[in-house]
């Protein structure tokens, strides 16, 4: 086998030159003196609403959003480095954005807001976490053969008591294109490596198929190419199963991992003032009502009183919480990483070529 690891680094060096052309989405007066750029491996589906109740409230600045993989958007970071484009970083690759605070690319910022944040909600004041959602599966219900799987155990079950059906319609991450796959992945191996290591190895005996992005993935499990898609965000996941009933979101309840979305302020950022300021309005109670009550993304304080809501995560079992803390970085570890991507690789029996 090649050394397979740099076929991510190739894909990223492919495709960054394809990020400055991005289309940037404006929001706000075009008239507006003040201008704030965000970078985001946010849908717009699940941000717009917020974006737009933003530059309500704050009509002297006008925001340029530009969504960005994972991936993409921390090499993005450090390439900008010097002169940075952006004055918020938002991404769901904790590790990622952490790895970015931990060499220097990050800046300082507090406020009320930030300070009522809990420890394991920030780090080092320059990395705020404001949703916190679950990663779940998604199913197609008619084209998914017997019982819905409850955990991983059952979905092993499923698949070997029917491997013409599930064979190439099983979706996940393409954790060398996509940051928080790689990010969930490492989580699962860490949270229960055996049925991790056998979940792999069905997975790569029945032909799994990989992708860089979620709303792929669930486009796929929509039409029935796919019948179900591992590890997604929870936001997303939801809004569309919301939306069609041939979806059904599961949390799984062996265990659910759970994900914080955190927004940095590059150091060197232009207009880190008002990045401060939209830190703080993401972080206000209206927008985290707002969060729940459209169904855009899972709240850091949910309203408890609406227990059947759908934006209030009610996991069957345990909850895997990944933390903001230095064991993060441990997974982004040069060598670490390159032997998990290959193993990932071998088990899954795919090369960079594919």
């Amino acid at each position: 086998m090649k050394q397979t690891f740099w076929g991510f680094i190739l894909i990223v060096s492919m495709l960054l030159g394809k990020v400055w052309s991005a289309e940037t989405i404006w929001f706000g007066n075009s008239a507006a003196t003040r201008v704030l750029y965000i970078n985001s491996a946010l849908d717009l589906a699940s941000f717009e609403p917020i974006l737009n109740e933003f530059v309500a409230q704050y009509p002297y600045i006008k925001v340029a959003y530009r969504d960005v993989n994972t991936l993409d958007l921390y090499h993005l970071t450090v390439k900008e480095h010097n002169k940075p484009q952006a004055s918020l970083v938002i991404s769901s690759a904790m590790d990622l954005h952490l790895k970015l605070v931990n060499d220097g690319y990050a800046q300082s910022y507090q406020s009320s807001f930030t300070d009522r944040l809990p420890d394991s909600f920030k780090w080092r004041n320059q990395l705020f976490a404001f949703s916190l959602e679950p990663i779940v599966m998604l199913v197609n219900k008619k084209a998914f053969p017997g019982d819905m799987p409850e955990d991983r155990q059952s979905l092993l079950q499923t698949i070997r008591q029917n491997e013409k059906t599930m064979t190439k319609r099983i979706g996940t991450y393409d954790i060398r294109q996509s940051g928080v796959g790689y990010l969930l992945a490492s989580q699962d191996a860490r949270q229960a490596d055996v049925t991790w290591g056998r979940l792999l190895e069905a997975f790569g005996s029945h032909d799994v198929q990989t992708y860089c992005c979620t709303h792929d993935i669930i486009d796929d499990v929509a039409s029935g190419k796919l019948v179900l898609g591992y590890n997604l965000l929870g936001s997303y996941a939801s809004q569309r199963a919301q939306e069609d009933d041939r979806l059904k979101m599961i949390l799984p309840k062996d265990y659910t991992l759970m994900l914080m979305r955190a927004a940095l302020i590059p150091k060197g950022a232009p207009n880190a003032e008002d990045a401060g300021v939209f830190l703080d309005f993401l972080l206000s109670d209206n927008s985290q009502k707002m969060m729940q009550d459209q169904g855009l993304l899972f709240p850091i304080w949910p309203d408890l009183n609406s227990q059947n809501d759908p934006y209030v995560v009610n996991a069957p079992g345990p909850t895997g919480v990944i933390e903001l803390d230095q064991q993060l970085l441990v997974g982004r570890d040069y060598a670490k990483q390159k032997r998990f991507i290959r193993n990932w690789e071998m088990a899954l029996e795919i090369s960079d070529e594919d």
